[in-house]
């Protein structure tokens, strides 16, 4: 062993002595040694012996424990006996001790492998420690880490190993520049150092501080010879306290070669002392409110904190949701509360089924059972099919209960008081055969507003109209009984809307300010507000099934639905827990509604002027919490345009999807990314095969199978991280996403919050194809293979936690294969001013680390990988199309007709044919102007008076051709029928608005169900095989199936009085 005494100045500070201490590693590097003399001298010994533990004496005392001693401050007077401090945990300058000794066991033993690996971990270790553990600069706590790490250090970047030592760290490395300085600053010191050799382990208990470095050598020699040998080991006291189910990482073994064989991966996997699954200790549940006992009691607002109350659109309990009900409503409030749970907010997620009002009396009436029962029936079918979904409500209530008579009276009571209700005599349809007045829902009649001829009393599906009274209907029909009602005089009592109109817009107007608001919600506020104007809206309805009306005189009355269905939010919040009001009464909670866009007015205007109306001027403390966000989802239509129809066997249904065995992860999954945000968007079951084997799998499912598959032949540990600047520019990437992700969740953009997502998941997959572990572990470079395994298992720690809104079942599957509990996961950040900043890095070096900042830490046992998805092969697809694509896909016949609508431009007769017809046909953006010849002159009076600027169907799937020496470029759709006396008659559509017409250009047709034709036909095989007809609506049949647009307001045709039962031609 070598015993190296420095010279050191009277009373030596901690840093001169960091200093000297750091210069004896020269001696390990071949420096070159003086023979120093004084009484104040300082003595430092190092077990030169590969496998001994690193051991000081300074000032004559020896140190046995110098782990125990690194946690404990060195005393500035190096004279005086320095007793180890005793600390609870490992820390991180227990993991630089650690790292040290593998490194001067290298030098000695001359292991080139074992020095590359923990010297790039020594690096990456070394620049966690405050000031760089640079050993200089009067901090207030050098440990003697710092000590160690650069005796270490020095040891390789001396004088005789700087060079070699560059192949294995850039010289930009913190180490390197740390050592170049650190040289620099001690070499102004004039530090000596004597260097004596050849001396057996000594015990140098007794020894004086005064001894010269002579004496010492004497004494050392001498006990040499008597022992005989050259080394001893020190037992070193200190074991590292590490979680149940853990053992400190182990450092990599060379396995022995067997003669005849070659291959492998050249490296022993580590050993463990324990497999165990990670318990879920109680301190991590404070990390997230994910914790398991999340609903063991209601969460109330606190103070302080962001108090988030979020609700979605109560479904009506007379039906089955289909797919475009969950994602416009409880799919999207459930991503955004579980995003505000994995960032620590205070919130909660609000929901139940709608009961009363006119749907259930005639669901019930539809079945043969009472309202109560249909209500039991289709609120338990509802939450069964949330929960298949995997939707995480705080409570899921419903709005039959006693809380909501109470509340929804109060507040009619407390809106009457403050002077806006009104009572007033109205006309109502009535049916004499039922002897009855006929709620809205009872009654179908043409809109008086747009024409549809199937619009309900309270609403006109095509138009969206809300605003005009049941009476207002044209030819009116009682559903119940397909009677002609008529209208009588009723008392009803209204909410003077006008009256609060003062008080709504300064609301508006601060809510729009302060809050998020989707486009759709705006525009339709604003239209609802000052281009239809505010009237007096009725509350109460002529109905037994419903709230009841605190007022004499309405006893057969309840109030309107639309008037009592929001206050279910509040009702339903109550039976969650008794404070209600401090969730529903408090300055301190932002109200986030969720919901699609056919109920923006009732929840952007109704409601809020109903709490307004209820609110007390003169103490706020009493007032209702109003809406602050609200997203709004635009429709998902089932593919080829078509709505969601349970009658027509049209769509998939929340009942359909456990029958198609596609999990709901990636249910959810193509849910969300075709989310109708800004938009309407269109399911189709190829989108769905295409996302879920092209993205969800081959991305994101790819990169966290590969990951911990490798890692699980590795041994199944994770590994230190070796940073390299390019690890750096990684995280850099990493981190910016991440912070584009929460920025997109906190603005509820969830289609751009998943692409992030993706993109993070990317990064991942070409990290490990530009990194290959697999190729660095078969040319031996352990240290590259392990940090690439590290940082890609800490990665899919972070998806797992930003997965976890969008796919939570998913997030269970990768915390399983991780081996932590899923209440662990949170999203780590650094708030700076209120914006969030991602600082997402390697495995954390201990249990207390990773509980702090978040992700894997250094030791950690993973447990099995399993793949994450199935794909979905077409011929599953064929299969679903089928059984949920109603008549369309029923139909034996393909289409063959690409159809488009065509404005006529002009047209001319034929130049050589006196019946033929030359139209000019503007076909729509991307398709231009063609020359179409049609037959039709002669069937015209004045052809051009009576068709030109008409929009009509054009078939453009057919080849070039002339007719008389006149090219046509596509064929035009007319019809022959009982009433056309024998003469034919161009089908003419239109928008039922000449202001609409010019938005249909260019949209195409084609039958229910089916896509338009790309394969051109000839047209005399239109005749042959092509059997079009028009039916007694005027509409157009293919196959018994309906021809007409995705875009609404498409009528077919208008002119179809003279066509009816007609048969199309060209």
């Amino acid at each position: 062993m070598s015993v190296l005494v420095l010279k050191a100045p009277k009373r030596p500070t901690l840093e001169a002595l960091a200093a000297q201490l750091t210069v004896c590693a020269a001696g390990l590097a071949g420096g070159d040694a003086k023979a120093a003399k004084g009484k104040d001298e300082v003595r430092l010994k190092i077990a030169t012996a590969p496998g001994t533990p690193l051991c000081l004496i300074i000032g004559g005392v020896q140190i046995r424990e110098p782990v125990a001693i690194c946690r404990g401050l060195v005393a500035a007077d190096a004279k005086r006996k320095l007793e180890p401090k005793k600390l609870p945990k490992q820390t991180a300058v227990d993991s630089i001790v650690e790292a040290c000794q593998p490194i001067l066991d290298a030098v000695r033993g001359q292991d080139s492998k074992t020095l590359k690996h923990a010297l790039i971990v020594l690096n990456q270790l070394a620049a966690t420690i405050p000031n760089g553990c640079n050993g200089i600069g009067g901090t207030k706590g050098i440990t003697l880490a710092d000590i160690f790490c650069f005796v270490a250090a020095y040891s390789v970047y001396g004088p005789g190993g700087r060079k070699a030592s560059q192949q294995i760290l850039p010289a930009d490395a913190p180490l390197a520049q740390w050592t170049s300085r650190a040289a620099s600053t001690w070499a102004k010191a004039g530090l000596e150092m004597v260097n004596v050799s050849g001396v057996a382990d000594l015990d140098l208990t007794t020894a004086k501080a005064s001894e010269s470095p002579s004496a010492v050598a004497a004494k050392a020699a001498s006990v040499t010879a008597k022992q005989g040998k050259k080394t001893k080991s020190f037992d070193v006291a200190w074991k590292p306290t590490v979680p149940a189910g853990h053992t400190p990482y182990s450092w990599p073994k060379r396995k022995k070669k067997v003669a005849g064989k070659t291959g492998g991966s050249g490296r022993a996997p580590p050993a463990h002392t324990a497999t165990a699954a990670v318990k879920d200790p109680d301190e991590w549940k404070s990390l997230s409110n994910q914790s398991k006992d999340r609903k063991s009691k209601p969460r109330l607002p606190v103070k302080g904190r962001k108090n988030i109350l979020i609700t979605s659109a109560l479904p009506y309990v007379n039906n089955v949701p289909h797919l475009g009900n969950i994602i416009g409503c409880v799919l999207s409030a459930d991503v955004y509360a579980r995003f505000c749970r994995i960032r620590g907010y205070n919130s909660i997620y609000i929901c139940g089924t709608d009961e009363y009002g006119t749907t259930t009396e005639m669901k019930a009436y539809q079945e043969g059972l009472t309202e109560q029962q249909i209500c039991d029936k289709y609120h338990a079918i509802h939450a069964d099919i949330y929960k298949w979904f995997n939707i995480d409500f705080d409570h899921f209530g419903r709005t039959t209960t006693s809380q909501q008579t109470q509340i929804a009276q109060d507040i009619y009571k407390r809106a009457k008081a403050n002077g806006f209700i009104l009572e007033q005599e109205t006309k109502q349809l009535y049916d004499a055969k039922l002897d009855k007045f006929l709620a809205d829902r009872y009654v179908e009649g043409v809109c008086p507003k747009c024409g549809y001829e199937k619009a309900r009393g309270d609403q006109c599906d095509k138009c969206g109209s809300i605003d005009y009274n049941t009476v207002d209907l044209k030819n009116p029909v009682s559903v119940l009984t397909g009677e002609t009602p008529v209208p009588k005089d009723s008392k009803h009592l209204y909410l003077d809307l006008p009256k609060v109109s003062a008080r709504l817009d300064e609301y508006i107007k601060e809510a729009q300010r302060k809050g998020l608001w989707t486009g759709n919600a705006k525009a339709e506020t604003h239209s609802w507000i000052h281009k239809r104007g505010l009237l007096p809206r009725c509350i109460t309805r002529d109905l037994k099934w419903g709230t009841p009306v605190p007022e004499k005189g309405y006893e057969d009355k309840v109030f309107y639905v639309w008037f009592d269905a929001p206050i279910g939010y509040i009702s339903i919040t109550a039976n969650y827990t008794k404070d209600w009001e401090k969730w529903w009464k408090s300055d301190d909670v932002r109200l986030v509604q969720f919901m699609g866009k056919d109920n923006i007015p009732f929840h952007t205007v109704i409601f809020p002027c109903t709490l307004l109306a209820a609110n007390n001027q003169s103490n706020s403390k009493d007032n209702y919490t109003l809406l602050d966000s609200i997203s709004v989802c635009d429709y998902l239509q089932y593919e080829g345009g078509l709505k969601f129809s349970k009658s027509r066997g049209t769509g998939v249904f929340g009942n359909h999807v456990k029958e198609t065995g596609i999990p709901p992860a990636v249910w959810r999954y193509y849910l969300l990314s075709m989310r109708p945000e800004t938009n309407d968007t269109e399911f189709s079951w190829d989108s769905l095969m295409e996302r879920t084997n092209g993205e969800l799998i081959a991305n994101f499912g790819n990169f966290v199978n590969r990951c911990m598959s490798f890692l699980g032949k590795m041994g199944g540990v994770v590994p230190p991280v070796a940073m390299i600047s390019r690890d750096v520019e990684f995280f850099g990437k990493v981190n910016s996403l991440v912070e584009e992700y929460v920025d997109c969740m906190e603005r509820i953009q969830m289609r751009d919050g998943l692409k992030r997502l993706l993109d993070i998941s990317r990064l991942g997959n070409q990290l490990l194809q530009a990194e290959a572990p697999w190729a660095l572990q078969k040319q031996g470079d352990f240290v590259r293979t392990d940090s690439v395994l590290g940082i890609c298992v800490n990665l899919v720690w972070l998806l797992a936690v930003l997965a976890q809104p969008f796919i939570p079942s998913t997030t269970e599957h990768i915390c399983q294969q991780l081996n932590v509990p899923v209440a662990t996961l949170f999203l780590p950040s650094e708030s700076k001013k209120g914006t969030f900043k991602s600082k997402y890095g390697p495995p954390c070096k201990t249990w207390a680390e990773a509980k702090k900042k978040g992700g894997m830490f250094v030791g950690h046992k993973i447990g099995k990988a399993k793949p994450l998805f199935a794909r979905i092969e077409p011929e599953s697809i064929e299969k679903f199309r089928k059984a949920y694509g109603g008549a369309a896909a029923a139909s034996s016949k393909p289409w063959p007709l690409n159809v488009v609508v065509a404005r006529i431009k002009s047209i001319d007769a034929h130049p050589k044919a006196e019946h033929l017809a030359v139209l000019q046909a503007d076909l729509g953006p991307g398709r231009g102007d063609r020359q179409i010849v049609s037959g039709i002159w002669k069937d015209y009076k004045d052809p051009k008076t009576e068709l030109e600027n008409k929009l009509v169907l054009v078939v453009e799937n057919v080849p070039s051709s002339k007719f008389q020496g006149v090219k046509t470029q596509g064929l035009v759709l007319c019809a022959t029928g009982p009433n056309t006396e024998a003469k034919k008659r161009v089908l003419v559509v239109g928008a039922g608005a000449p202001s609409k017409d010019a938005e249909l250009i260019g949209v195409p047709l084609a039958p229910v169900g089916m896509a338009p034709c790309k394969k051109k036909f000839k047209p005399k095989e239109f005749a042959e095989k092509i059997e079009l007809t028009v039916d007694q609506n005027g509409n157009l049949i293919f196959d018994k199936i309906e021809v007409r647009s995705a875009l609404k307001g498409v009528t077919i045709p208008t002119l179809a009085d003279s066509v009816k039962g007609g048969k199309v031609v060209i």
